[in-house]
């Protein structure tokens, strides 16, 4: 299937697209509400912006060694 551009859709495969894309966003949303929920649980607060991307990077450097070690 070749990707039209938004001006190339029907009315109803742009709605489509829109539905999708909410469906994405619902989907996220409740993964960022679980993901604060575990952080309130387990008391962590990133001290600012650089700590918070110390986090990240390390959290996918972990990431990747499991992904490694798993094969």
């Amino acid at each position: 299937m070749v990707a039209k551009s938004t001006t190339q859709m029907t009315k109803a495969e742009l709605l489509d697209v829109i539905s999708d894309k909410n469906r994405i966003i619902a989907e996220l949303n409740s993964k960022i509400d679980d993901l604060e929920g575990m952080a309130v649980a387990s008391q962590t607060k990133p001290l600012d912006a650089d700590v918070s991307r110390l986090i990240s990077s390390l959290n996918q450097r972990i990431k990747a060694l499991e992904e490694t070690i798993n094969g």
